[in-house]
């Protein structure tokens, strides 16, 4: 197998952290998706299907479960091929989920019912307790 060597190959018990932080993500995604009906792609707001705030399940814990699942899933993947230089380059995509978090967060606040009540009711955005 053909490698481009740019940072040593992590230990085989990181590639199997990275595999289950993996499908931890994946796993996270999946149960924002059955909690939230109204996550979709591109942000906005779906009055046709009278759009309202998603409160239970892991939207009860922070408000963006979608997003949080994205860094367990890029580093993960990242560790999981064996790669730290894929590890360490999730933080551009990373960095850029959290830029749109928090313009989404801006649009919701000002176009979504209710949107700022849930935001009294969980805090934390991308991790419970932390942020």
């Amino acid at each position: 197998m053909l490698r481009w060597h740019v940072l040593p190959r992590p230990a085989p018990l990181l590639g199997d952290i990275g595999l289950i932080l993996f499908a931890l993500g994946w796993s996270i995604k999946n149960l924002a998706l059955r909690a939230n009906a109204f996550a979709i792609a591109v942000v906005g707001l779906q009055s046709e299907r009278a759009h309202a705030v998603a409160d239970s399940g892991v939207y009860a814990v922070v408000r963006h479960p979608f997003y949080a699942a994205d860094p367990l899933i890029l580093i993960g993947l990242g560790l999981w091929l064996e790669s730290y230089a894929a590890a360490l380059c999730a933080v551009i995509p990373v960095s850029l989920m959290v830029i749109r978090l928090h313009l989404e967060d801006r649009f919701l606040r000002r176009e979504l019912p209710g949107y700022n009540d849930y935001t009294m009711r969980v805090p934390h955005r991308l991790i419970a307790r932390v942020w």
